[in-house]
């Protein structure tokens, strides 16, 4: 039995060779390296245990009619989703437990402890979309407040505007002079400003492709991802204030 390569088998060989030797001189000329990976920035809970927060879909004082606050709920679930030590329930299911519940709202924290009663959480967020330009470049500013534990009693209304009013306090006072166990946060995140550049260069670094076509950038053109990145700040602060309020001797802080 002839055992030698036929002439096509022999030319097949050749030509994979030749492929081979081409590619390595190619990827040799245009200083092709492995892609360097790095992980991304976690923003760590200062809990001593795992917490679990809800999240009512947001309000708009923005005066742009298009936003969804149930959208930009959605982002900030997400980003808190990728906290260590930390879960968040679905806006779905905060949505259905304030339909049983016969809520339109959260306007006082009697109901924000019954609505946390009901599913189970450990924190409630509120918050309100304040500016929203969708057009490059991206505005879009955000107030939330973090209410934790369970004010049985406490009629006390809830204004979220009042995050965009500059505060002497973190944590807001009771009648009595009781310190309500909130934590709250308020950013204007502008596509143009360098402080808002700087942070979103350091949140992207390990989410995206840096050598990539769009890189970082992407963040910039589309206003589903800037609404992550503002929700992953806006949660750093919160954060930073709840590990305050637990023991003001911790620092909160990350973990790469």
């Amino acid at each position: 039995m002839n055992t030698q390569p036929n002439q096509s088998n022999r030319f097949a060989l050749r030509t994979i060779k030749a492929l081979a030797a081409l590619a390595l001189v190619v990827g040799g000329a245009t200083g092709c390296s492995p892609v360097r990976l790095s992980n991304p920035v976690i923003l760590q809970s200062p809990y001593p245990e795992e917490r679990v927060w809800a999240v009512v879909p947001f309000g708009n004082e923005s005066g742009v009619s298009i936003v969804d606050g149930a959208a930009v709920a959605d982002r900030f679930v997400e980003e808190a989703e990728g906290v260590d030590g930390l879960r968040c329930l679905p806006v779905n299911r905060t949505i259905a437990a304030m339909k049983s519940l016969g809520m339109t709202g959260v306007f006082d924290r009697q109901q924000a402890s019954t609505l946390m009663r009901t599913l189970q959480a450990d924190g409630l967020v509120l918050g309100t979309v304040t500016t929203y330009d969708p057009y490059k470049p991206l505005r879009l500013g955000i107030a939330v407040e973090l209410i934790s534990g369970s004010p049985e009693d406490n009629r006390r209304p809830i204004d979220l505007r009042e995050l965009t009013m500059p505060t002497s306090e973190s944590f807001g006072t009771e009648g009595t002079g009781a310190r309500v166990a909130m934590a709250q946060a308020s950013r204007l995140f502008d596509a143009r400003g360098h402080d808002t550049m700087a942070e979103l260069d350091v949140y992207t670094m390990g989410r995206t492709e840096q050598d990539g076509s769009f890189g970082n950038r992407a963040y910039e053109t589309r206003m589903d991802l800037f609404a992550r990145f503002a929700s992953y700040v806006l949660i750093r602060d919160l954060l930073h204030q709840e590990g305050y309020r637990i023991n003001p001797e911790i620092v909160v802080g990350q973990s790469e």
